[in-house]
């Protein structure tokens, strides 16, 4: 049976102004809406585990279910935030799924086709799982790295033809992918600070709860995805996990942590250089909107 990666697709598309229409916001707002939506939902794919065996779906005709769905998904995102936008996020999402199917690649491990779920990101499939948390965390690490550079080349887009609608679809790359970066369940950051230390699993509690109080931002879909990540807190607290996955050399651990905030430096700064002022809208109010 099949084994999904996801991608946790954080907080969705960013509602930024359309210069060429009739002046329609695509402010950063909706990107964090949408991208956080996906990035909380994406986890409960093994509701869509049934759909693996069907392997013949990924592969028939020309496309396959792989080009069906990424069709599908464009269209979902246009009834909300039109062709032009609709098309650079579901790109962007397609982006940092590569940067998985490189990484499991490389391991050796197959990874035979990324499925698009409108509205919920999308993830890759693979046959056998890591053969320790080193493996996970690097094959985490591709999403949000390939991301990265997906929104480094909107914003160098954007800084070249003075287009704020660039700056919008960079600052959506960057958050996320740092949406995805927090240390907690099975987000991407969870996975790669499981490599470092399973402790930091406790900083994505916090931080969950931090921006939670802050931001009016209680809801069912999270409070699901805290509580589906505790029992491995758990085990990590009481030294229950396994040691010939969790054991790794010393030098991967430093390794790892290098790459994970020397990712998320980047991440947060590729946010600042990329932020678009809306008049009226703000994360805080999109947030609380979206989950209230």
């Amino acid at each position: 049976m099949n084994d999904p990666w996801h991608a946790p697709q954080p907080p969705q598309p960013p509602r930024t102004p359309d210069e060429k229409a009739s002046g329609r916001n695509w402010g950063k707002a909706g990107g964090g809406i949408l991208v956080g939506i996906a990035a909380l939902l994406a986890k409960f794919k093994f509701l869509l585990l049934g759909l693996l065996k069907f392997k013949y779906l990924f592969y028939g005709g020309k496309f396959g279910l792989t080009a069906i769905s990424f069709a599908a998904s464009i269209w979902f995102y246009t009834l909300f935030f039109g062709l032009k936008f609709a098309i650079v996020f579901v790109l962007l999402i397609a982006i940092h799924e590569i940067g998985h199917v490189i990484f499991v690649r490389g391991f050796g491990l197959s990874a035979p086709a990324v499925f698009f779920l409108p509205g919920f990101g999308a993830f890759t499939t693979w046959r056998e799982p890591p053969k320790s948390v080193y493996q996970e965390s690097v094959i985490a690490f591709g999403g949000p790295l390939l991301g990265a550079l997906g929104g480094i080349v909107c914003f160098a887009y954007g800084y070249t033809t003075h287009e704020p609608f660039w700056y919008a679809c960079a600052y959506t790359a960057f958050f996320l992918n740092l949406f995805n970066m927090i240390p907690l369940g099975f987000f991407d950051g969870g996975r790669m600070t499981g490599a470092i230390s399973p402790a930091l699993w406790i900083v994505g509690f916090v931080a969950v709860i931090v921006a939670a109080v802050a931001f009016h931002w209680w809801s069912p879909i999270l409070l699901i995805v805290v509580l589906l990540s505790i029992p491995r807190a758990i085990q990590a607290w009481r030294g229950q996990l396994d040691p010939r996955y969790y054991g790794i050399p010393p030098t991967q651990r430093l390794t790892v942590a290098l790459a994970y905030f020397g990712l998320l430096a980047v991440l947060v700064a590729g946010m600042v250089a990329t932020r678009v002022d809306v008049p009226g809208h703000s994360l805080h109010g999109a947030l609380h909107a979206t989950y209230s």
